[in-house]
């Protein structure tokens, strides 16, 4: 093929190969002024580029006559070229390539140099190069004999260049060069490793302080819920003594004083200075409503402090409780109590107190449960509370979530009331329910823990 620039010299196969997408590129061999021509500049346009004699000979018209060309007598070269490393600079500073290549910290441009030697047509000789490491193909360098890279990351890399002689016969070993680009301190695997530690020591201690935080966020929570449930207990005491021994006994004088009234007016109902009828009825009225506010009266004291603790303990106050839910309610309670009256200290005994009332008063208020049973087990190293009926159940999250975050339910303290009272004396509390299947509560007390003996 002829050009402006020469004579080249192609394979059909390659061309066949690159037209079928088999190949990316063609490795053609050019013939200039070094071969004999007087020109290189060939004429084509409205004139035939070139013929072929009868001889087989290649006629070409160029600027300064006809270049003939005998395919019979071309000689190839088969000789691949040998290819050297010349040459290494680091930020423009020469660097041996005798040895692997170290390039330091803080140092960026490298530049290669290299050559293949060859005194058939040199300026021909074109190359191919590779970074093993970083490159992923072959960079087509032409006749350029540098190569530049810039920027390396830390690693090691292997330099490779192969190069073809000016009729394409390729050294495929080439020259091979071990580049180790070096790691400043801050990124090199014992600073990795430390700061991974240090990394982990800073989480470990926040973790831990974070942790001591709850712990004392806890610690704060359950000595506040212990003032606030002794504040309350104490408070409970106090209107309960008031109910019963200033309005009670007011109550019970002026019942009394109707009575008085009433039995003088009758004893005296055939003298005109005696009470009539209407006044005797009213006195009998006043009596009656005396008596049931006493009644009532006492109900309230005795849900505020059970008279039963203070005087009997606590195992009879637990029995007094369930006689009453019994009789109020109709669900048949099946009891086995232990003696616990010295297990727990005297102030702290109406938590565990309200936590069998508190669960017999859900019982009654929300399980429509017909038969229960109230077992109290009292072991060498523990003592366990199991309260359990046949009613309707219910899914604990779902009661959780209705009491809200309070804790707060509608009678009360509810379930977390129960727990936080079995955490401040020590033991674990548990609920087991599903709908339809009954509850069953187990609060465990380690004997020896918290106010336990």
């Amino acid at each position: 093929m002829s050009s402006n620039r020469g004579i080249y010299r192609t394979s059909k196969r390659e061309l066949n190969q690159f037209a079928e997408g088999k190949l990316s590129s063609i490795t053609s061999v050019a013939y200039g002024k070094t071969d004999g021509m007087l020109s290189e500049e060939c004429n084509g346009g409205m004139w035939p580029a070139g013929t072929r004699a009868r001889d087989g000979k290649l006629w070409f018209p160029t600027q300064d006559g006809v270049a003939v060309i005998d395919p019979g007598t071309v000689q190839i070269n088969p000789q691949p070229p040998p290819v050297v490393i010349e040459a290494a600079l680091i930020d423009r500073a020469p660097a041996r390539t005798d040895e692997a290549l170290k390039i330091s910290p803080g140092k960026e441009n490298l530049e290669i140099a290299y050559t293949a030697l060859s005194f058939i047509h040199p300026e021909q000789i074109r190359f191919r190069y590779k970074l093993e490491g970083l490159d992923s193909a072959w960079v087509d360098a032409g006749e350029r004999r540098t190569a530049y890279y810039s920027h390396l990351p830390p690693g090691t890399y292997t330099f490779r260049v192969i190069a073809r002689n000016s009729d394409g016969v390729w050294n495929r070993t080439g020259k091979s060069l071990v580049i180790e680009v070096l790691a400043p301190f801050y990124r090199t695997w014992g600073f990795i490793v430390l700061e991974i530690l240090t990394l982990a020591a800073l989480i470990a201690a926040a973790v831990r302080y974070r942790l001591s935080q709850l712990h004392r966020e806890q610690a704060l929570q359950k000595a506040f819920s212990q003032r606030l449930i002794a504040s309350q207990e104490s408070e409970r005491q106090r209107i309960a003594a008031e109910l019963h021994d200033s309005l009670g006994q007011r109550l019970v004088v002026i019942n009394n004083l109707a009575l008085f009234s009433m039995r003088a007016g009758k004893s005296k109902s055939g003298d005109k200075s005696g009470l009539d009828e209407d006044a005797i009825g009213a006195f009998e009225e006043i009596s009656a409503e005396t008596t049931q506010a006493i009644q009532e009266t006492r109900e309230i004291s005795y849900n505020l402090r059970p008279f039963q603790l203070d005087r009997l303990g606590l195992t009879k106050a637990v029995e007094g409780i369930l006689r009453s839910v019994a009789a109020a309610s109709g669900i048949q309670i099946a009891s086995q109590l232990d003696n616990i009256d010295d297990i727990f200290a005297e102030d702290l005994r109406i938590n565990f107190y309200r936590i069998v009332q508190e669960s017999l008063n859900n019982m009654m208020r929300h399980a429509q449960a017909t038969e229960a049973e109230v077992r109290i087990a009292r072991e060498p190293e523990r003592m366990i509370l199991l309260i359990r009926d046949n009613g309707i159940g219910f899914a604990p999250a779902s009661r959780s979530t209705r009491m809200g975050k309070s804790g707060m339910g509608k009678s009360g303290f509810g379930l977390a009331g129960m727990s936080e009272r079995a955490h401040l004396l020590g033991g674990s509390f548990r609920v087991r329910s599903a709908p339809g299947e009954g509850t069953e509560l187990i609060v465990e007390f380690q004997l020896g823990g918290r106010g336990l003996v």
